[in-house]
């Protein structure tokens, strides 16, 4: 049965804990500097609240099934109050914080190593959530909180209130493999082949988010979502479908060749890091961002 309108209180809690720990309520009650009677009626309110005994009386070291229960709770919140002071002191100070991160698979592929290998030398106590996602996903992701920065690069009509930092250029290419069926015809004539062929993508955003209606996708037979790019890559190897690729990434896929002749199919970009301008920086994301400005800047 729940008693939804019963509460223990945090004083109650450390009452309790101070008479276990220190085995009698005269020396709980100087180890939390007030008086005996102050001990005794707190630990009375308590056992009243909960209409049972916790401690046996004249053997205030023994605890009865309530009270070895109760015990357990309040060992629990109060180290977990601990921890959390604890965390909060060395926040002040800066030897902690966290890094919520979200990086695209070219910059993990490229860069993510080296960075966050220096990253973590650098802050070893930094808590750090790292997520490989699709680019597009990272800006709805960044925008509604899911991730502090995001690091890839930036789409067309990029939030207002987002704050970026560019560090490099790509071009944006659709490339398919040698493997293909149809790699001569689509290099040959690629507007009258690509009906098809089978898009293989990362992220297939809702239509109501896209800023731009006519997208190059509505051209093929079929359209495959995949985020692994890996995969993707290994399906366009078996001739699967085409992809968009980082030309960086063309350059050092086996095989991957760049489809000419389409101007909606090669797109500079800007890439770099992102995050909301109107919510304070953590620590761990000032850290992150210095050491990128530094690796980039001798690029």
């Amino acid at each position: 049965m729940r008693h939804q309108h019963l509460q223990i209180e945090r004083h109650e809690i450390r009452v309790f804990d101070a008479v276990i720990q220190a085995g009698s309520f005269s020396r709980a009650a100087e180890r939390l500097n007030v008086s005996q009677s102050a001990v005794s009626q707190a630990m009375g309110n308590l056992e009243h609240k909960l209409g049972t005994t916790l401690i046996t009386r004249g053997r205030q070291g023994d605890l009865t099934e309530a009270g070895r229960r109760l015990h357990t709770y309040a060992r629990t919140v109060l180290q977990e109050e601990q921890e959390a002071l604890d965390d909060i002191a060395l926040i002040r100070t800066g030897a902690l914080s966290t890094l919520n991160l979200a990086t695209n698979s070219m910059v993990n592929r490229y860069f993510a190593r080296s960075l966050m290998l220096e990253f973590c030398d650098e802050n070893p106590l930094t808590r750090l959530k790292l997520d490989v996602v699709p680019s597009k996903e990272i800006i709805y992701g960044v925008d509604d909180g899911r991730w502090e920065l995001g690091f890839g690069p930036f789409q067309r009509g990029m939030p207002g209130h987002f704050n970026t930092r560019v560090y490099f250029h790509e071009q944006r290419v659709l490339a398919v493999h040698r493997n293909h069926p149809l790699y001569k015809d689509l290099m040959s004539d690629p507007r009258a082949n690509l009906a098809q062929t089978t898009l293989l993508t990362s992220y297939l955003d809702d239509a109501g988010q896209r800023q731009d209606r006519g997208r190059l996708r509505s051209r093929f037979s079929a359209v495959w979502e995949i985020s692994n790019l890996e995969l993707r890559l290994a399906l366009a190897e078996a001739g699967k479908g085409v992809t968009y690729l980082s030309d960086r990434l063309v350059d050092d896929a086996n095989g991957m060749v760049a489809i000419p002749g389409i101007e909606a199919a090669n797109i500079p970009r800007d890439v770099g890091l992102y995050y909301n301008r109107h919510v304070p920086l953590s620590k761990g994301a000032q850290r992150f961002i210095a050491i990128c400005d530094r690796h980039f800047e001798h690029a």
